[in-house]
């Protein structure tokens, strides 16, 4: 087990840098200049040549890669281009933004996808199975654009019970960090954005865990636990559900990060100053230094928990070694 948690540590640094790498170059070969947002063709030689020497793009390439490499490690990922701001202190704001909102659809989604998914089985074939099967597949089928859009128009602009994006009101101040999780305001933004997320991905969780369920209550021991006269309530909830729950598990890290890519369009719909709205607006205007780390992050936090997923199954798991096989 221990061999196998390093292989995957390693595989996981190395996947990074793959990453680290691909961006770097991709970046440097778009079309436009990206210098033009700082150093105008106006100015003379000598002060457009102070200027690439303080963003370090006098370097021949192969000196800047590796000095993008160990800013990297160092967290010194430059200023932006446009704002002079350092690209950190951009990403840590607008992280926090992006997970506050991602957590909670997950939580939402997850839960309340398991949840049904289990009723569904255990009432298999009746009214309730067929319609949240069809609901489900119908709302997956809609881009998030679309029904974010749709809830704006109903429940913002005609309805007038949420805002119609932002993360505060006008006038208010917005609270941070553990503050802002209990701010009414906050949560109240929070609600349109979270079910627009939730409903787009409320189906996997949710069939996953019907089919896991059905092929459950085939086995010997939920026969045995019926025979023993339990209740359906007790047979469901201690002996089925558990055992079902693990392929939702191995599914939600996987979840996340189509979540996490998926929050560009959501953020963008609900004015949420998050990653994803960060990565647009980067990648209009040429700031490839927040652009690149933006990218990075995302893909980042996608790999590490795919990291921690495939580690946590072993645990969950016994039947599963390391190598693949089953026990």
């Amino acid at each position: 087990m221990q061999e196998y948690i390093i292989r995957r540590i390693l595989y996981t640094v190395l996947t990074i840098f793959a990453v680290a790498t691909i961006l770097f170059f991709i970046f440097r070969v778009m079309p436009g200049d990206p210098t033009a947002q700082v150093i105008s063709p106006a100015l003379d030689e000598a002060a457009q040549a102070r200027l690439k020497e303080a963003f370090g793009l006098d370097k021949p390439l192969i000196v800047q890669y590796v000095l993008y490499l160990k800013n990297i490690v160092t967290l010194n990922w430059g200023r932006s281009y446009t704002t002079q701001h350092e690209v950190f202190s951009i990403l840590k704001y607008r992280f926090w933004n992006t997970i506050f909102l991602m957590g909670a659809a997950m939580c939402f989604t997850l839960v309340a996808g398991a949840g049904l998914g289990m009723v569904m089985a255990w009432k298999r074939g009746s009214k309730l199975d067929v319609g949240s099967t069809v609901s489900a597949l119908v709302l997956q089928s809609a881009p998030p654009f679309v029904t974010g859009i749709l809830f704006l128009m109903i429940l913002s602009y005609r309805l007038d019970l949420f805002p119609t994006g932002g993360m505060a009101s006008p006038g208010m101040r917005l609270a941070t960090g553990i503050q802002m999780l209990f701010s009414k305001d906050f949560l109240h933004h929070l609600v349109l954005p979270t079910i627009t997320t939730a409903f787009y991905y409320l189906a996997t969780p949710m069939l996953i865990m019907r089919d896991s369920m059905l092929e459950v209550t085939g086995s010997d021991y939920i026969e045995l636990a019926q025979a023993k006269g339990l209740s359906p309530n007790r047979v469901m909830m201690k002996h089925a559900a558990r055992n079902a729950l693990l392929p939702v598990f191995t599914v939600s890290s996987v979840l996340i990060g189509f979540a996490l890519g998926g929050q560009v369009i959501v953020e963008q719909v609900f004015s949420w100053p998050g990653m994803g709205q960060l990565m647009v607006e980067a990648s209009s205007s040429h700031d490839y230094p927040v652009a690149q780390a933006t990218f990075l992050l995302l893909a980042a936090l996608v790999i590490f928990l795919n990291l921690v997923s495939d580690i946590s199954y072993c645990y969950l798991d016994p039947r599963i070694s390391v190598g693949g096989g089953k026990h």
